[in-house]
């Protein structure tokens, strides 16, 4: 039987789309899909890598907008990650990425003695990333109940944190979440496995990719956003992870952050500081590694001048007069690698730091020998203080707008010696710190039109 000329043309479109389809099914599934370069999903995105990646070209990933690789290290009560070592020597040597470590948690083992060999395994080793626990169903025995798997995870993160005293973040999928850590470890991070995306917890990171290939990676690689802004994650990674203090020693920092209190603290790694006038110092200077507004400004000036800086003060060892201002309670001077915070005598002070080259300024005194001085306002906002603790400088800053009086409770919670005030408000709280791989991080990135002095830590 002879076909209608029209049932033909059915049989042709039907055979071309059938052939469409089977190049195309080719052309797609002839070798691994590769992601395009510097096209993640999320700007802040990061890998995590195991010894199921295998051979990791680190130099070739860096170069591709990954901003941070977390490794497996261990995995049960004796097991460590083949890859481990390689991974860390090579990432250490040719990148300058932020780099953590997981411990693949079994729930057929003894939570603490996991703890100790993790701790065991890294101890010895650079990490500026947070210590992670991995807990999920994947490859895990059947055989235990949900309270026995609850509970290796409770001993884990107990013994690991007092071992360290560093938090623990953990890492899970959506269905580990809700049966082994919603509503039971409320001071722990979460790193949420959400392919969806329908994560709804709060978290510190998110896997949204699994199973990717990249031309760097011989296998798989799991892709990571950090859920903040580049500042945040850099100051994260800032933070004291490693607990042996001759690597944190022998590593080139800049910087070193901690959260305490509700406050975010800053400790500039430096050997001069300055008092800056005039023109903000610029993120092109490398030798700076942190600078903030310090002391008050008058008047709105078109032009800048030194009597508009409220006090009298010392900028690259030359002293000058300012305008009169009553707040200014006490201040800071600084020369040759002494601190002091005067609260009488200050002028005497000033002309001391100006004949060794120095640097000072007036501000309002908060505490001063460990003792709080009288409030000075009451009203809320984002405050900022110059901190001195047994010899060592730093910087604290509140994580969010909060009464003045609750402001210095955190500071003498702190336990502070000296607290000296330094300018806030919008525009003036503009500020920027060197992170420890060389990226300047704003705070409060909007910067006013007329500023006038910055605290300058700086190593040269």
């Amino acid at each position: 039987m002879r076909l209608k000329q029209s049932h033909k043309r059915i049989l042709i479109t039907i055979a071309a789309l059938l052939l469409a389809v089977a190049v195309v099914t080719y052309l797609l599934f002839r070798q691994p899909k590769e992601q395009p370069h510097s096209h993640f999903s999320h700007s802040l995105t990061g890998i995590d890598i195991s010894a199921y990646t295998g051979r990791v070209d680190f130099e070739q990933m860096a170069k591709d907008s990954v901003h941070f690789v977390y490794m497996r290290a261990t995995m049960g009560s004796n097991r460590v990650d083949k890859r481990m070592a390689e991974n860390y020597q090579t990432v250490r040597k040719k990148t300058n990425l932020p780099v953590g470590f997981y411990h693949f948690l079994h729930f057929d083992g003894d939570g603490a003695q996991q703890a100790d060999h993790f701790y065991q395994t890294i101890k010895d080793k650079f990490y500026d990333m947070m210590p992670v626990v991995d807990v999920e169903d994947w490859s895990n025995p059947t055989n235990k109940t949900t309270a026995q798997r609850v509970k290796v995870v409770e001993d884990f993160i107990h013994r690991f944190e007092s071992l360290t005293h560093n938090k623990v973040m953990i890492y899970t999928n959506i269905d580990g979440y809700k049966k082994y850590i919603s509503g039971r470890f409320p001071d722990n991070p979460l790193w949420i496995c959400d392919l969806q995306p329908t994560c709804r917890q709060p978290h510190l990171f998110w896997q949204y990719r699994q199973d990717e290939h990249f031309p760097w990676a011989k296998g798989d690689v799991d892709l990571n956003t950090f859920s903040g802004t580049p500042a945040e994650l850099a100051f994260l990674t800032a933070m004291p992870q490693s607990m042996n203090p001759n690597l944190i020693q022998q590593k080139s920092l800049n910087i070193l952050c901690d959260t305490m209190e509700g406050l975010n603290l800053y400790f500039p790694q430096y050997n001069r500081i300055d008092l800056v006038c005039g023109t903000m110092p610029s993120p092109d200077d490398d030798k700076v590694v942190f600078c903030a507004e310090a002391a008050f400004t008058g008047k709105e000036l078109t032009q800048f001048s030194h009597t508009n800086i409220a006090g009298n003060h010392v900028s690259g060892g030359i002293y000058y007069k300012g305008y009169t201002c009553k707040e200014n309670t006490g201040g800071f001077v600084w020369y040759e690698g002494l601190v002091q915070f005067p609260t009488t005598q200050l002028e005497h002070e000033l002309k001391e730091a100006a004949n060794h080259g120095g640097m000072g300024f007036g501000q309002v005194c908060i505490i001063h020998k460990g003792k709080r001085m009288p409030l000075w306002r009451q009203n809320d906002n984002y405050y900022r203080a110059l901190c001195l603790k047994t010899g060592t400088l730093f910087i604290a800053d509140s994580r969010e707008k909060i009464p003045y009086k609750e402001f210095v409770n955190r500071l003498q919670s702190l336990g502070v010696d000296e607290a000296l005030y330094l300018d806030m408000g919008i525009g003036w709280n503009h500020s920027w710190f060197r992170d420890n791989h060389n990226q300047v991080q704003e705070i409060f990135p909007h910067t006013h039109d007329y500023t006038t002095n910055w605290i300058v830590f700086r190593k040269e």
